[in-house]
């Protein structure tokens, strides 16, 4: 629109006659407005008329949102020359250059001229907006007073009875149309002419079915294959999407195109073209659902039947769609009956009884589905509690029953609330209600159908199979990315269909295609929240850059922890810390920037913020607290990946640092996630802060009868053999405790890399105990082996002053 327009305005770089030329039209644009304001001011609107006013509306509000998408840069433009020129300089100042000033003197005037035709714009714009949704508001009073208007109850005799009387008159209304439409087409074309169209909607008819019996050769093939032959979820559901289309289009095609060459050759009058559009509606409706339902239910072809996967028997199926086709005609035929009380301007009463009907109907029709549903359940309760342990289907059916059973109370409380209306009078809600719900039933039909083709193309096939290996080649990512890729598509896809579904379900209540239309551009083009506008085009922008640009920091962290930092002197706590620190400025940044585009104001967002301080201090202080500890942990260092800690009880080394908790590997291979805030204000135990050394001690006990030289000889030599004991400083021995029973030693060193400390601790026992063990020196046995009569060595025997003590 704002392309065409500014195409319309001329060049580019004529300004004064661009704006004379919005001037001019702004004036037209107004003179429409005005007459619409007063055409809606009138009491006795129809919807049409009220349609009538909308179409005139519309294309002015479109034409003057892009002129003023037009023109506001312009004025911007204009506005950024004027600052860089600056005010007039004061009567103290030196004078400035004269075309300086006749510079701002122009510009002066063009910012005051476009700015005021701008305004003038904006305003109409707002007027134009005012009277659109005056608009809708009158169309919503109307359906509403339609719907709840108050006729005869169904249960008085008057309205069938004057229906009835009604009914010939009709008759004889449709036998004078028919022989005005005969006379009319007569004027118009020879008979041999009219059979020649006759002939060609004849020919339509057998090409349509032709191209249908085309089309559907896919379905014949697999009907063809053998019961049992096995068939992908993906070929079933795209089977019955075929079938779906191919039934729900042939016949309105057929009617569409036959009326369009019956008005291309002008043999229709106005009230035969008017009834023949509510003929394209009710085969449209007829057609639609019927084969919706035969695509889904497929009654007799089970292994067509998409409900298949969910368990569905062929009785059940059987049942729905007959039932369904039934419900379907009933209410294409009242849809064409209707066209033709309304052009024929039938009595009130006979449109009242139809309205009448079609809701009984409809009522007794959705009764005997749900008797026949609950006499099928209770059939199947017996054999499938008999055989649940061996049939497995019998799982899916129960939960097929399960899910007609939720079903059936709301659609029990619907049939009763639409024989309440009928029989206070309300027919048209009544109507309005058993119309509806059908309505919802094909859609939920199709709504299903929609998500097993989304699920069958995006997930079973991206997921697994050739399908997805080729896709994941094809787009150089790994096998996990395309089936995340599936989900996400697939996801979006349900929700698109869902809205849409639902739109279709409540979508005319009370409104017309100008109002979904203009719900559709404001989503589109842009809605405003506080003083900032946004438009789907700046939230995908924003989105995709979002992505894009955390992708790219990532990315970047990935770099320079990866292939940059290695290379450098720093150790490997740095450089995690840095790599950490880049990565969360870029996301950052890239957050930053993405909400600018969305054109939100960070100082208010920051207003915000401290708004919520106030709730994070009380509510979440515990996070904050762990952020800004990791924060710490990173800046000061005072833990690094890869150091060896012990805290609260858990020993093992360090390896991720967040800005929320800090992971550590245990020795046994656990990771234990430790809160950051922990680690700064409470005691933790860093074995490898400074360096890498470490002290081992190794007790060593002794009998009373060893030279406690030579043990200590011993001692620091099998130190001093191993090659991970530093020399400096040099192993020590301490002769620590003169037991009950052993002379107590310890020995310590400190190894060069405290990672091997029990390896080191190990091997240092193993030593000892081979080289006492090779000199003689006695190593006393744990006290409680006296109580199993076994003498200790290096303590005297107290014979029978101490008793018997084995006993």
């Amino acid at each position: 629109m704002a392309f065409l327009l500014a195409a319309s305005f001329g060049a580019a770089g004529a300004q004064e006659i661009d704006q004379s030329v919005f001037k001019s039209r702004l004036e037209g644009w107004r003179a429409i407005v005005d007459s619409v304001e007063a055409g809606l001011g009138r009491d006795d609107l129809s919807p049409i008329n009220l349609d009538e006013l909308r179409a005139r509306v519309d294309p002015v509000r479109g034409e003057l949102e892009a002129a003023i998408g037009l023109f506001d840069p312009r004025l911007s433009d204009l506005q950024k020359r004027m600052q860089e020129i600056g005010d007039k300089p004061g009567p103290d100042a030196p004078p400035e250059d004269p075309s300086i000033t006749q510079e701002r003197d122009q510009l002066a005037a063009r910012i005051t001229e476009l700015d005021a035709t701008l305004k003038q714009g904006r305003l109409l714009k707002v007027r134009a907006d005012q009277l659109a949704d005056r608009i809708t508001s009158r169309r919503r009073a109307i359906f509403t007073d339609t719907l709840l208007a108050s006729t005869n109850s169904v249960l008085d005799p008057d309205l069938w009875i004057t229906a009835a009387r009604s009914i010939p008159v009709e008759l004889r209304g449709i036998g004078y149309l028919l022989g005005d439409w005969s006379a009319y087409a007569n004027i118009r074309m020879r008979v041999s002419g009219q059979i020649a169209l006759t002939f060609g909607v004849i020919a339509i008819i057998i090409a349509v079915v032709l191209l249908r019996r085309a089309l559907r050769r896919p379905l014949r093939h697999f009907d063809r294959e053998p019961a049992d032959a096995p068939a992908s979820r993906l070929r079933v559901v795209s089977l019955a999407a075929l079938e779906a289309v191919v039934g729900a289009g042939a016949a309105p095609l057929a009617t569409a195109a036959s009326i369009a060459l019956l008005n291309a050759f002008d043999v229709l009058p106005p009230r035969i073209r008017e009834i023949s559009q509510g003929l394209l509606l009710a085969v449209t409706i007829a057609a639609v659902g019927v084969a919706l339902a035969y695509a889904v239910l497929a009654p007799d072809r089970p292994r067509r039947r998409v409900l298949l996967l969910a368990g569905m028997n062929d009785d059940i199926a059987r049942l729905l769609y007959r039932h369904t086709a039934a419900a379907v005609w009933i209410l294409a035929a009242v849809a064409f009956v209707s066209t033709l009380h309304r052009t024929l301007v039938a009595p009130l009463q006979l449109t009242v009884a139809t309205n009448a009907l079609l809701a009984l109907l409809l009522v007794a029709i959705a009764a005997r589905v749900l008797r026949a549903l609950g006499r099928a359940e209770d059939d199947e309760e017996a054999p499938a509690a008999a055989n649940a342990t061996t049939a497995e289907g019998n799982g899916e059916e129960a939960v097929v029953s399960s899910a007609l059973r939720w079903i059936r109370l709301p659609m029990w409380i619907l049939n009763a609330g639409v024989l309440g209306a009928l029989v206070a009078g309300y027919v048209n809600l009544a109507s309005f209600l058993a119309s509806r719900t059908l309505v919802a039933v094909v859609m939920a039909a199709t709504l299903y159908l929609v998500i097993a083709l989304i699920n069958a193309v995006f997930i079973d096939s991206l997921s697994q199979g050739p399908r997805a290996k080729w896709a994941a080649k094809t787009l150089g990512v790994r096998h996990g990315s395309v089936e995340l890729i599936g989900v996400l598509v697939a996801g979006f896809l349900k929700a698109v269909a869902i809205i849409i579904a639902c739109i279709m379900v409540v979508g005319t209540w009370g409104t017309s295609t100008a109002d979904l239309r203009d719900f559709v551009s404001r989503i589109t083009f842009g809605f405003t929240i506080g003083s900032s506008t946004i438009t789907l085009g700046d939230v995908f922008g924003a989105l995709v850059f979002l992505i894009i640009g955390i992708a790219v920091a990532r990315g970047i962290q990935r770099w320079v922890g990866a292939a940059l930092l290695p290379r450098t002197a720093l150790d490997p706590g740095l450089q995690n810390s840095i790599s950490t620190i880049i990565g969360y400025v870029g996301s950052i940044a890239v957050v930053a920037i993405a909400m600018g585009q969305l054109g939100l104001n960070l100082e208010n967002i920051a207003l915000v913020a401290g708004a919520l301080s106030v709730g994070i201090g009380f509510g979440l202080q515990s996070i904050v607290s762990n952020f800004v500890s990791g924060l710490i942990l990173l800046a000061e260092r005072p833990i690094r990946v890869g150091d060896m800690i012990l805290v609260k009880g858990e020993e093992g080394y360090v390896r991720r640092i967040s800005v929320r908790a800090t992971e550590i590997e245990t020795f046994d291979r656990a990771m234990v996630l430790i809160p950051n805030s922990d680690l700064i204000t409470g005691m933790v135990k860093n074995f490898t802060h400074a360096n890498t050394t470490g002290r081992v001690i190794v007790p060593v006990n002794v009998t009373y009868d060893s030279d406690p030289e030579e043990v200590r000889d011993i001692l620091i030599g099998c130190a001093c053999d191993h090659p991970q004991v530093l020399r400096s400083p040099p192993p020590r021995v301490f002769l620590m405790k003169f037991g009950d029973a052993s002379l107590q030693f310890e020995l310590r060193c400190v190894v060069a890399n405290v990672d091997y400390a029990l390896t080191v601790k190990s091997d240092l026992h193993f030593a000892v105990f081979d080289r006492l063990k090779a000199a003689k020196i006695g190593m006393p046995y744990t006290p409680w082996s006296i109580y199993r009569g076994q003498p200790i060595r290096g303590i005297p025997d107290l014979g029978d002053e101490a008793g018997d003590v084995s006993t």
